[in-house]
């Protein structure tokens, strides 16, 4: 029985809605969808440090705390005018959008029912799928999962949260546990995978020997130095980096090379 992980936001689920909102609510700073996209990305990537440096200080806060209190400080730095203001009320709508709107990607279910179609054909060596959520609390998770169409993909208990262990990706403790909680429902030890579509996320996993699935409609390249502790900067003969075990340019090529992968690998250890 494989294990696969998916991570939640920018992989199986878009952040197009918020870049709508944050378009409509900042004219007229943001003219058009592609200047709204490029603030949006200024905004989570600083929220993300900032949620992962509280994480490393011993004094966690949730990646949702962390981007509502950092808007105005984003909308201030982005733009560099301090006179630019934005009201509680902007804020709450554009939060809304980030979180509790989010969009499935045009290809999750398919991408997961592929998996399920699997399973069909493969009675003794079934994918649990797994989510791994930075979107915020196991029953916050479940309900967006039941809002979409996710819920019917993944198992009961089948979710593991930042927010509830206290500590933020990509800390080994995040992946280990749920290699823990996946060894102790199922009594197997097989292939763990992790489609995600940052770097640091997928660095994390492959340091607890997960495979790596890297989703690249964001990030678009591994940079392999920076996320893998063998890389050497002052050997030039080095290792550049471990790069992924699969990359993908949408979410069925990623689970479509995955399945392959691992009927590949059974047909050698038979």
């Amino acid at each position: 029985m494989p294990f696969v992980a998916f991570d939640l936001q920018g992989t199986l689920f878009t952040f197009n809605k918020v870049i709508t909102q944050l378009q409509e609510r900042l004219t007229p700073h943001l003219t058009d969808n592609k200047t709204a996209k490029q603030f949006f990305e200024y905004w989570y990537n600083t929220a993300l440090r900032d949620a992962i440096a509280s994480s490393q200080a011993g004094t966690y806060q949730s990646l949702r705390t962390v981007m509502r209190a950092g808007l105005e400080r984003a909308i201030l730095c982005y733009f560099d005018n301090d006179e630019s203001t934005v009201s509680s009320a902007t804020i709450d709508v554009v939060m809304t959008a980030a979180f509790d709107e989010m969009e499935l990607d045009r290809e999750a279910v398919t991408a997961m029912q592929l998996l399920l179609d699997d399973n069909a054909r493969h009675h003794q060596h079934p994918w649990d799928i797994w989510i791994v959520s930075s979107f915020g609390g196991l029953e916050e998770t479940r309900t967006l999962l039941q809002r979409t169409e996710l819920a019917r993909f993944v198992g009961e208990g089948n979710i593991i949260c930042p927010d509830e262990l206290k500590i933020s990706k990509p800390h080994p403790k995040v992946y280990s546990e749920l290699m823990r909680m996946a060894v102790h429902k199922t009594k197997r030890i097989e292939n763990f995978y992790l489609v995600g579509s940052h770097a640091y996320d997928l660095a994390g996993a492959k340091n607890v020997a997960f495979k790596t699935v890297f989703l690249n409609t964001i990030e678009r390249v591994y940079v392999a130095p920076v996320t893998s502790v063998t890389f050497q900067p002052y050997n030039d003969n080095a290792s550049k980096g471990e790069q992924p075990d699969m990359i993908g340019s949408s979410l069925i090529e990623c689970v479509t090379k995955m399945i392959d992968y691992e009927h590949t690998k059974r047909q050698f250890m038979r």
